[in-house]
């Protein structure tokens, strides 16, 4: 993910249950050159581990100058081959490399060759699934360690209209030997769960659910997961909220810019806007946040009385599971 998967927001989900975490994915040309760019996009501490790190190229020789920057501070090195977005088309990297397996293979190569820790890759899916099993092979050749499969096409951006082939990341995974994460579909526990069945994936993956729920891992939904009737589905005595004081709790410890935390406040109070758009044109009126603002803005809420609780079934109370994004496993 672009600007959200940044360190308070791992630290975050990780606190809920996601056992390991990708950074941002970063651009690795502006962070070989530009100090600033290193300093605002990348930090981490000793608890943020294990921790993928995520780069966006399209050079060899550039990736791996980006990637020995931070080869001493995560276990594996990340290229996102599966960013679909108009700038990955632009910047002619993400999924648009599909179109270029040698280079794709280069990438891999080289880092695998000079880097003291593991490379990953993150793929979507071709339209033909034995392009896709010939994709991931030549990925695991050139040196690829671990492998998340998102089970869309590049053309498939839209995870609501579009559902993730999980007999293609299946495939995947009987072609290879080294591990696969699934990506895709994962909204809830109940998700990842049928996911690992139907795969056979030693983990699975979550984002943009994530973004709104990153308590997802400790077994928590939103209410419109829920299934109507089961005894099970309780309150969680957790919402949303509470989520947004104990992030910007973090962001205080490890500061972040603030388009970072507007961001992750808009999707995790989308809801509650929802309710109260006066609220949600306030928050947008605001040129420079400050954490106080933030903390009245729930209270705000509060009072409102909005309250929109997150649920729990009983039997994922004690589920744990990792961050993109996310994996559980």
């Amino acid at each position: 993910m672009v600007d959200n998967s940044e360190l308070p927001f791992r630290m975050l989900c990780r606190k809920f249950g996601a056992e390991a975490a990708y950074t941002p994915m970063l651009h690795s040309r502006i962070f070989s050159e530009n100090e600033k760019y290193r300093r605002e996009e990348f930090t981490t501490c000793k608890e943020d581990r294990p921790l993928f790190v995520q780069f966006c190229a399209n050079d060899p020789d550039i990736l791996l100058e980006a990637a020995r920057r931070v080869e001493p501070y995560c276990d594996y090195v990340d290229i996102n081959l599966g960013c679909p977005q108009r700038i990955a088309r632009r910047g002619y990297y993400g999924a648009f490399l599909m179109d270029n397996l040698q280079l794709v293979k280069s990438l891999v190569e080289k880092l695998a060759i000079n880097l003291n820790v593991p490379v990953s890759c993150k793929i979507r899916v071709f339209p033909k699934l034995e392009d896709t099993i010939n994709y991931a092979r030549m990925l695991e050749e050139a040196g690829c360690s671990l492998l998340a499969v998102h089970g869309r096409t590049r053309d498939e951006k839209d995870g609501k209209k579009f559902r993730a082939d999980w007999k293609a990341i299946k495939a995947v995974k009987n072609a290879l030997r080294i591990p696969v994460l699934a990506n895709g579909n994962i909204r809830h526990m109940d998700d990842v769960k049928t996911c690992l069945e139907e795969t056979s994936a030693d983990g699975v993956l979550s984002a943009e659910t994530l973004l709104e729920n990153p308590a997802l891992f400790a077994g928590f939904r939103t209410a419109e997961w829920v299934d109507d009737g089961e005894a099970s589905n309780k309150d969680g005595l957790l919402d949303q909220a509470d989520l947004v004081v104990e992030y910007l709790k973090l962001c205080e410890r490890y500061p972040v810019p603030w388009r970072m935390i507007r961001s992750h406040v808009h999707k995790m109070l989308g809801e509650w806007f929802r309710i109260h758009p006066q609220v949600r044109e306030d928050l947008n009126a605001q040129s420079r946040l400050t954490f106080e603002f933030l903390h009245d803005m729930v209270n705000r809420l509060r009072e409102l009385g909005v309250r929109i609780p997150l649920y729990l079934k009983e039997k994922d109370s004690h589920v744990q599971g990792v961050s993109e994004d996310g994996l559980a496993n």
